[in-house]
């Protein structure tokens, strides 16, 4: 796929809704897209989409590259009578940058309706209200309702989800700003490697997935590897850059300087999880790099995670590692990444598969 392939995919996934546990729209395109590359193609009971690539060296492990599908978003929570939905967040959302936004009112027929975030007119803030932003249960959504029915008649109901509005935008330098980038990308980046992988043999065996529910409860990989049983796993997942005014000293990592790795994560509360980069997988992966002429870019970080925390504990564990191309202003409605590194990020990943032979060593230690 060249740049510009990349960009329709990457904006075509942008725009399908799919707050987790709402996927279907995705999982059945998804699972279009790769059955045009795939040996086999099939969902699993729990909506994840698995592509399977057979290799041709049997000694070689085998591995599972995954991004996930589903997005964060909203629940219904309560129809006022007077028309007015009552929301809370699904997965993490920053609340402050909420009001006067539009937004994409699921229903149970799977039809959206177009809404937008209430606020207090300017001129009726008081001078303490211009300095807060309000927290998501003093918030409110219209849709031009008049009255409870007038949504119930649509078929909205509590329950239902409610996303970001689609947004696409093209910025100088060949970057892109939109809702919801950060999961399109990786899927976008799963199409790469798919169409890669079916022009020329490969030694290992090779399954490309996209996962559901990651931003609910990160574990759609794990159910996922269930049915597989890969050796190891590659997360399609990019770092936070820490390039913008606000975050300048909090990493290296900074948009159109290549693919991000991440070498640490840990989420403290409440998960006591996280991921520290399998040192083989890590090797390997900079030797792919500098054949590739690709550079790499290494993140530690606190306060975050993704389904590699809880798929390293399946069976006698799963080396893994998570990489993916980066971006600015993650989980806003407007998030911001190159389309330099989106490139790079599936050839990359290629470029390893490529390496994997009977010689890599799954373990974390040989002694």
């Amino acid at each position: 796929m060249d740049r510009q392939e990349l960009k329709k995919k990457l904006k075509e996934y942008m725009e399908i809704p799919r707050m987790s546990g709402y996927e279907k729209e995705m999982v059945m395109h998804f699972l279009k897209d790769m059955e045009q590359y795939a040996d086999q193609a099939y969902v699993d009971r729990a909506g994840n989409v698995i592509a399977r690539f057979q290799g041709n060296n049997k000694k070689a492990p085998s591995v599972m590259v995954f991004a996930h599908m589903d997005t964060i978003g909203f629940v219904i929570t309560c129809i006022t009578p007077e028309g007015f939905i009552k929301v809370d967040r699904v997965g993490g959302v920053p609340e402050k940058v909420l009001q006067g936004k539009s937004v994409r009112v699921g229903s149970e027929s799977g039809k959206y309706y177009p809404g937008v975030f209430g606020m207090k007119s300017y001129h009726a803030l008081s001078t303490e209200d211009k300095q807060k932003a309000d927290g998501i249960g003093s918030l409110f959504i219209d849709i031009g309702a008049n009255c409870a029915q007038e949504v119930y008649d649509i078929d909205i109901h509590v329950g239902c989800p409610v996303l970001y509005d689609h947004a696409f935008k093209e910025l100088l330098n060949d970057r892109i700003c939109g809702a919801y980038t950060d999961a399109a990308s990786g899927l976008t980046s799963l199409n790469q490697i798919a169409e890669l992988l079916a022009q020329k043999e490969h030694g290992a065996t090779v399954y490309l997935v996209g996962t559901v529910m990651e931003e609910y409860h990160a574990r759609g990989a794990m159910l996922a590897h269930r049915n597989i049983k890969a050796d190891m796993g590659i997360c399609l997942l990019g770092a936070g850059a820490g390039d913008t005014p606000d975050l300048k000293g909090t990493n290296n990592v900074a948009l159109g300087k290549g693919v991000s790795v991440n070498m640490f994560n840990f989420h403290g509360k409440g998960t006591l999880n996280g991921n520290i980069i399998h040192r083989g997988m890590f090797e390997l992966l900079k030797k792919s790099a500098e054949n590739s002429g690709i550079s790499i870019q290494r993140q530690a970080a606190r306060g975050a995670l993704s389904d590699t925390a809880y798929l390293q504990l399946e069976e006698k564990g799963i080396p893994c590692v998570d990489l993916g191309t980066p971006d600015r202003y993650s989980h806003s409605p407007m998030e911001v990444l190159d389309l330099n590194d989106l490139e790079k990020t599936g050839k990359l990943v290629y470029e390893f598969i490529c390496g994997l032979d009977e010689n890599f060593s799954l373990n974390r230690y040989d002694v």
